[in-house]
C-alpha cells in the first residue's frame, strides 16, 4: 500500500466489528430475529391450509367424501387471520430493523469521525484531500445505505428463505430436498463472485476518491488554473479519472452480468423441480395433493424474498468495501502514551539524531541534532525546499522521524497523549479554517471559558481589534461558509488570535502572518512577542527581520542545521545566513 493512501481493513477484522455492533444492540436483534420467523411461519400458513382445502377438493371431485363445506368455515377465516399476522409481524418487524439499523449507523458514524479525528495530522496530510473526502462522504453515505436499506433486505430475505425451506422439509423432506438441485450452481457462482467482488469494488471506491480527489483540487486551485491557462490540462486530468473510473464500474458490471442471471435461475429451480416431482410422485400415491400443494405454493413464496436477498447482495458487497475503508483509519491511529511534557524543561525541545522522508527512500531531514531552550525565540531560515516546514512539524509532534527521537518537555513526541501535546505545542500556519459558527464560538476553540474582553485583547494584540466592531452582530456574528465572509487576511488574525488564547508553552508559527502586508506582519509579531513573553516561538522566517529580532537562528540546508547562532554571530561568520541578509537588503 502507498504510504500516502489510508489503510483498510480486512475481511476478518470487517466480520469482528460487525459482530461487535451487532452485540451492542443483541436485545433489538433477537427481537428482530423473532418477529421476522413468525412472520415467516405466518406466512406458511396459508400454503397449508390451501393445500388441506386442495386435497379435500380433489377427494371431494372423486366422489370419496361429502363436500368440503363445513371445512371451509374454519380454513378462510383462518386464512384470513395467518395473513392479517404475517402483516402485522412483517410491520413489526420492518420498524424494529429500522430503528437497529439507524443505530448500528450512528455507532458506525461517530466511531468514524472519533478515528479521523485522533489519526496523526502528518498521515491526513499524506493521504490528501480526496482520500479523506471519499471516505468521510461516499464511503460513509455508501454504509448508511447499504445498513438502512441493503442489509435489512438481505437480512429478511434470508431468515425468511431458511424459515420456508424448514417448512418444506417439514412438510415434505422428498420434495423439501428439491431445493438442493439450487445450491450447486448457487455455490459455485457466489465462490466466484466473492473471490473477485472485493478487489473489483475497492477498486471502484478508490477511482471515486481520485475523481473526487481531481475536482477537489482543480476547485480549489481554481486561480492557480486560470492564470496558468491549465483549463485543458485539468480537464484532461480529471477526464482520466472518469475514465478510471468507468473501467473500474464495467468490471464491476460484467462481474454482475454473470452473477445475477445464474442466481435469479436458481431461485426458480427448486419451485419448478418440485412441482414437476411433486406430480410424478402424487400420481403414484407416494405423496398427497396436500403435500405437493403445500410444498410448490411454500417454494413459490420464497422466490420474492429469494430475489430481493439476491438484489442487494451487490449493495450489501459494496458497503462491506466502504465499511473496510471506514474501519480501515483505525490501523494507524498515534498511539501516544502517559509521559508528560514538563514545561519546567531548560531543553524544552531535543531532536537527536532525527531522519524523516514522507518516502523513506528521498529523505528530507537528515541527522538532525538540536536542542531549543525554554523561553527562546527560534527563527528557522533557508532556501525553499531545504526541510524548514517538515522541521517545524516534527517539533510539534505533527510527524514522527523515522529514526531518531524528538522530545518536548522531556519526553518522546511519541509518548506523549495527543491531547496533551496539542496544548503544549501549537502549530500555526498559512491554512486556517472557519467554521460555520460564530466568530465567538472561533476564537473560543482553544480556550472555552474564555470570556468577550479576552477575545478582543487577543484581536487587538493580532491587529484585528475592530473587527467585531465592523460585524453586525460582534462577536455573535455568524461567519464561515454562505454566512459572514472573512477575507483571508482576517481569517488569518482570527486563528492567530485563537493560539494566544489557547496560551501554550511552545508556538511554532510557520508562514503564520502570510496573508498579510509587511507591516501588520511586523506589528503582529512584535505583539505576540510581548504578550507571549516567557513562552517558547519557532518561526519560519522568510522575512529576515524576523530572525533578526529572535534570540537564535538557525539556517537549514538540504535537510541539515549547518548554521546556529545569534544574528550578529552569524553575520559576522559570513556564511550562508549573511549571504541570505545581504540579499535580502539588495
Amino acid at each position: 500500500m502507498s504510504p500516502a493512501t489510508l489503510p483498510i481493513a480486512t475481511s476478518a477484522e470487517t466480520r469482528r466489528y460487525l459482530r461487535a455492533l451487532v452485540g451492542r444492540h443483541r436485545v433489538r436483534f433477537g427481537l428482530v430475529v423473532a418477529l421476522i420467523v413468525g412472520a415467516a411461519l405466518a406466512g406458511m400458513s396459508t400454503p397449508y391450509i390451501v393445500g388441506l382445502m386442495t386435497d379435500a377438493f380433489a377427494t371431494w371431485a372423486r366422489g370419496g367424501t361429502a363436500a368440503p363445506g363445513p371445512d371451509l368455515r374454519w380454513q378462510i377465516p383462518l386464512i384470513l387471520a395467518a395473513v392479517l399476522a404475517q402483516a402485522v409481524l412483517t410491520w413489526a418487524s420492518y420498524r424494529n430493523l429500522a430503528v437497529l439499523s439507524e443505530q448500528i449507523v450512528a455507532d458506525v458514524r461517530e466511531e468514524f469521525m472519533e478515528r479521523t479525528l485522533a489519526l496523526p495530522p502528518g498521515q491526513v496530510e499524506a493521504a490528501g484531500t480526496g482520500e479523506l473526502l471519499s471516505r468521510t462522504s461516499l464511503d460513509v453515505a455508501q454504509v448508511q445505505h447499504s445498513l438502512v436499506q441493503a442489509a435489512p433486505q438481505f437480512f429478511t430475505g434470508l431468515i425468511t428463505v431458511l424459515v420456508y425451506v424448514a417448512g418444506a422439509f417439514f412438510v415434505s423432506p422428498v420434495l423439501g430436498a428439491a431445493i438442493l438441485v439450487a445450491v450447486p450452481p448457487m455455490v459455485l457462482v457466489l465462490r466466484w463472485y466473492f473471490k473477485r467482488a472485493f478487489n473489483i469494488f475497492h477498486d471502484v471506491q478508490a477511482a471515486k476518491a481520485d475523481l473526487t480527489s481531481a475536482v477537489a483540487e482543480t476547485i480549489d486551485g481554481v486561480k492557480t488554473v486560470e492564470a496558468l491557462g491549465w483549463q485543458a490540462r485539468r480537464v484532461a486530468h480529471t477526464d482520466r479519472a472518469v475514465d478510471r473510473l468507468f473501467g473500474a464500474q464495467m468490471r464491476s458490471m460484467r462481474l454482475r452480468g454473470t452473477l445475477f442471471p445464474v442466481l435469479d435461475f436458481s431461485a426458480f429451480l427448486p419451485c419448478f423441480t418440485a412441482l414437476l416431482l411433486g406430480g410424478v410422485l402424487t400420481a403414484t400415491g407416494y405423496l398427497t395433493i396436500a403435500q405437493t400443494t403445500t410444498v410448490v405454493l411454500i417454494m413459490q413464496l420464497a422466490v420474492a424474498p429469494a430475489i430481493e436477498m439476491i438484489l442487494s447482495l451487490e449493495w450489501v458487497q459494496n458497503g462491506t468495501v466502504s465499511l473496510a475503508r471506514l474501519i480501515g483509519v483505525r490501523g494507524e491511529q498515534a498511539a501516544g502514551g502517559d509521559a508528560r511534557p514538563n514545561r519546567d524543561e531548560d531543553e524544552i525541545i531535543e531532536l537527536k539524531g532525527v531522519h524523516f522522508g514522507y518516502d523513506t527512500e528521498k529523505p528530507v531531514l537528515k541527522g538532525v541534532d538540536f536542542a531549543l531552550r525554554r523561553g527562546e525565540r527560534l527563527a528557522l531560515v533557508g532556501p525553499t525546499g531545504a526541510g524548514k516546514s517538515t522541521l517545524a512539524r516534527l517539533m510539534a509532534g505533527i510527524h514522527q522521524p523515522n529514526e531518531g527521537t524528538v522530545r518536548v518537555g522531556g519526553a518522546e513526541t511519541r509518548e506523549i497523549d495527543e491531547t496533551l501535546l496539542r496544548r503544549f505545542v501549537i502549530l500555526a500556519t498559512q491554512e486556517y479554517h472557519l467554521f460555520n459558527d460564530t466568530l465567538g464560538s472561533n476564537l473560543r476553540l482553544g480556550a472555552p471559558g474564555a470570556g468577550d474582553a479576552q477575545l478582543r485583547e487577543a484581536l487587538q494584540v493580532v491587529g484585528a481589534g475592530d473587527l467585531p466592531d465592523r460585524l453586525e452582530d460582534g462577536l455573535d456574528t455568524l461567519v464561515g461558509g454562505r454566512d459572514h465572509a472573512l477575507t483571508p487576511a482576517e481569517v488569518q488574525q482570527v486563528a492567530l488570535a485563537r493560539v494566544i488564547l489557547a496560551a501554550p508553552e511552545v508556538i511554532v508559527l510557520d508562514e503564520a502572518t502570510s496573508m498579510l502586508s509587511p507591516n501588520a506582519a511586523s506589528d503582529i509579531e512584535q505583539g505576540l512577542n510581548r504578550i507571549l513573553a516567557g513562552r517558547t516561538v519557532v518561526s519560519i522566517a522568510h522575512r529576515l527581520n524576523t530572525a533578526h529580532d529572535a534570540d537564535r537562528v538557525a539556517v537549514v540546508e538540504h535537510g541539515r542545521i549547518t548554521e546556529l547562532g545569534s544574528h550578529d554571530q552569524l553575520i559576522a561568520k559570513g556564511g550562508a545566513y549573511a549571504a541570505l541578509w545581504q540579499r535580502w537588503h539588495g
